[in-house]
C-alpha cells in the first residue's frame, strides 16, 4: 500500500510539473509573459483546488478507516 501511495504521489506531482513547464511555456510563447504569468496564476489555483480534494477525500478515507 505505501509503494502504490509514493507511486501515486510521485505521478501526480510529475504530471503539474509538466503541465507548468511545458504549459507555461506554450503560453508564453504565443501570448507573452502576461499570458504566461496568468496561465501559471491559473494552473497554480487548480493545483491548490486538487490538493484541497485530495486532502478532502485522504481525511475521509482516514476517519472512515478509524
Amino acid at each position: 500500500m505505501r509503494f502504490v501511495r509514493t507511486t501515486e504521489g510521485q505521478l501526480v506531482i510529475g504530471f503539474f510539473a509538466i503541465l507548468y513547464v511545458v504549459g507555461g511555456a506554450l503560453i508564453w510563447y504565443y501570448y507573452g509573459l502576461g499570458g504566461a504569468i496568468a496561465g501559471w496564476l491559473c494552473l497554480t489555483g487548480g493545483v491548490c483546488f486538487f490538493v484541497l480534494l485530495y486532502g478532502l477525500v485522504s481525511l475521509a478515507g482516514w476517519w472512515a478507516n478509524r
